[in-house]
């Protein structure tokens, strides 16, 4: 939303206001100072404000290969033999994402 600067009639004092377009076209302010009528000022200057696209994978864990998404030391053991129930684990933490 932005920041439009009503300006007093009378006074000429001034005050930023946080309303959108609509509303600040039928909006009038009584001014503190003087009690004139504020108004909302012609926009001399605006500011662009854009966001950098962030990476969607930051928000996720990564996966380790030996199933772990936390700080472990199981890519210091060496396996020589294959997990005898891999499939059986691959299958409960697929179906696991579904959910």
């Amino acid at each position: 939303m932005p920041i439009y600067d009503f300006v007093c009639s009378e006074c000429d004092a001034s005050r930023p206001v946080l309303v959108d377009y609509e509303a600040k076209e039928g909006l009038e302010l009584i001014c503190v100072h003087c009690g004139g009528v504020m108004r909302a000022a012609p926009v001399a200057m605006f500011t662009v404000i854009r966001s950098t696209k962030v990476e969607q994978s930051t928000n996720r864990k990564k996966i380790k290969p030996c199933g772990h998404a936390h700080h472990c030391r199981c890519a210091a053991i060496k396996q020589k033999a294959p997990i005898p129930f891999q499939k059986q684990i691959d299958e409960a933490l697929g179906a696991g994402e579904h959910q």
